[in-house]
């Protein structure tokens, strides 16, 4: 099957102005190209498609017969062009969102979309929980949020906020196992490694040992996959976690879970909205993406 030729739509509008100069100003080039292409149209299909005189210019019986046929297909295609534009840059649609299966996500975010919900309700939200690093682009994800994007190009991520991750246990365990006073103190307790479900490796405890950042990596007789069930097991005194500090927000304060080791915590960690492209990006994903940025503040992770 022979592919299209580039000339057609020049064609187009050399047959519908009866003009080279007329159509090459519709179609902002110079009436020389206009000229060349209708030519080498020609050329290419063997056929004349136009006759051609010092002072006029009009369609052959073969140029006729292409110009009737093409002209409905031309405007069909036009019209689905401009549908698509148009829904581009209207208000409604679905966005679809990756979010961490954490708190962050269920927690903090997810009040925040439901407001957006509210602000426009010709927008749907199609929101998946998943704490693994998802390629938003081969999954069809409009945007995702997260402390950690792939070296992706295609990417853009704007920042949120910044947040702890912090090392944490229950008043329980603290009374029957001590207080670690030290990271080296840490192998001697029982630790609870996370799993990491995009790799399957542990996730290493980011440190700092004086301006020396390093890393650990926790032993324990607990281990899990989820951050949710990390979290549940330290409160309920089963071990020492190292987690983000927007987990525990409530149980610090209610004085269920005890933060330790401050001095050794790592470098605070950036909490990120990452999207495919800038270019071309519909309104409702543009809308929902400024809504989390501008507002994330009075959810205060």
């Amino acid at each position: 099957m022979k592919s299209l030729p580039s000339q057609l739509p020049i064609f187009i509008q050399v047959a519908k102005y009866g003009s080279f100069a007329k159509a090459a100003r519709a179609l902002g080039i110079s009436a020389p190209a206009v000229s060349k292409a209708i030519t080498k149209l020609e050329h290419e299909w063997q056929v004349k498609l136009f006759f051609r005189s010092s002072h006029s210019l009009s369609l052959t019986q073969t140029g006729q017969q292409l110009f009737d046929e093409l002209m409905p297909a031309m405007s069909a295609i036009q019209n689905t062009i401009e549908q698509i534009s148009d829904t581009s840059s209207k208000v409604g649609g679905t966005v679809k969102v990756n979010l961490p299966a954490s708190s962050i996500g269920r927690e903090h975010i997810l009040p925040l979309i439901l407001e957006f919900n509210e602000r426009y309700p010709q927008i749907s939200c199609d929101l998946h929980f998943d704490d693994r690093n998802v390629d938003l682009v081969e999954h069809g994800f409009d945007l995702g949020i997260g402390t950690a994007i792939n070296q992706d190009s295609r990417l853009i991520a704007r920042p949120l906020t910044k947040q702890n991750i912090g090392i944490y246990a229950a008043p329980s365990y603290l009374s029957r196992y001590g207080t670690p006073q030290s990271p080296e103190e840490l192998s001697q307790h029982r630790c609870i490694p996370v799993r990491s479900l995009t790799t399957g490796r542990f996730h290493h405890w980011r440190l700092k040992l004086g301006s020396v950042a390093t890393l650990y990596e926790p032993q324990g007789q607990l281990m899990v996959n989820n951050f949710a069930a990390a979290k549940q097991a330290a409160v309920a005194g089963a071990g020492i976690v190292m987690l983000g500090s927007w987990m525990f927000k409530q149980e610090v304060e209610r004085e269920a879970i005890k933060p330790i080791l401050q001095q050794y915590w790592g470098e605070p960690v950036t909490i990120w909205v990452y999207y495919a492209s800038r270019d071309y990006l519909p309104t409702r994903v543009r809308l929902l993406i400024d809504y989390l940025v501008e507002n994330i503040a009075r959810v205060a992770i």
